[in-house]
């Protein structure tokens, strides 16, 4: 796709659809978080019954703060999305028609600093900052040897909560058994719950999604990996997470930044905006 035909798609269309290494979403330019944006998101985002994804942004072009707003594909508003504010970031770029963007974007957990180069490409590279970990819900009470072989598990708190479970090989579990099931401990708020398994240059991953359910890829989920990896590999700075979607890159510093790519899919027009 031209870059001509990026951004005039942006510009002529309010309602999108991007991905995140398959993690997909819709994206909503809105001058305000619309009344019913919950139920328009469980109802977008079915995958049988709607146009599909794992979830509903909405978008509002505040010069000064561009706002981003994501409700899962079960209607609930998640605090964050890695793989989301990739694509709302490169969405917002080509909307305004410019090929690179360096922004702070307001999101449920506070501003988060972005750059794109590219953005009026059909597919970009996008570094988000995503905050400092900080430990998440406590493991009490929860035994994990039923569900899973595991190695070590730790909870990172990014604004939304992990579980970041070590095994031997995370393909060998099925995540959307093990993940609900896990997940069912820490209800009614819920967790993010990741399988993972060490790399000479990082993490290999396997993921189950608060509100979604199993997805190609998270990106907070990826930071979340990154962070507990430095644990034992704190020299490393830079930490490969590889994804069923493909692989995005973590830098670990006092504070985590997300490298990976956003992939514009269409332009939308539904039925019923209501």
């Amino acid at each position: 796709m031209s870059e001509f035909h990026v951004a005039s798609r942006m510009q002529r269309h309010d309602l999108h659809k991007l991905h995140g290494l398959g993690n997909d979403f819709l994206l909503w330019f809105q001058p305000a978080v619309p009344e019913g944006a919950s139920e328009l998101a469980q109802r977008w985002c079915n995958r049988t019954t709607g146009i599909g994804a794992d979830g509903l942004i909405v978008a509002i072009d505040d010069r000064v703060a561009p706002q981003f707003v994501l409700f899962n594909s079960d209607g609930g508003r998640a605090e964050i999305s890695g793989n989301g504010l990739r694509c709302f970031v490169h969405a917002l770029a080509a909307r305004r028609g410019v090929d690179e963007l360096e922004t702070l974007v307001s999101t449920d957990v506070g501003d988060r600093s972005a750059h794109i180069r590219g953005a009026l490409s059909e597919t970009s590279l996008v570094s988000v900052g995503m905050g400092a970990p900080n430990p998440g819900p406590s493991l009490e009470g929860l035994d994990l040897t039923v569900h899973v072989d595991y190695r070590r598990a730790d909870t990172v708190d990014l604004g939304n909560p992990h579980l970041v479970i070590e095994v031997e090989d995370p393909s060998a579990y099925d995540m959307s058994v093990v993940g609900p099931a896990i997940e069912a401990h820490f209800m009614p708020a819920g967790i993010n719950v990741h399988l993972v398994s060490a790399t000479e240059s990082g993490v290999r991953m396997a993921i189950w999604e608060r509100g979604v359910g199993v997805t190609e890829a998270c990106g907070s989920g990826a930071c979340a990996a990154a962070a507990i990896a430095s644990l034992s590999r704190p020299d490393q700075g830079v930490f490969e997470i590889v994804m069923p979607g493909g692989a995005v890159s973590v830098e670990v510093a006092d504070e985590l930044t997300l490298i990976g790519p956003s992939s514009y899919v269409a332009a939308v027009e539904p039925m019923s905006w209501a």
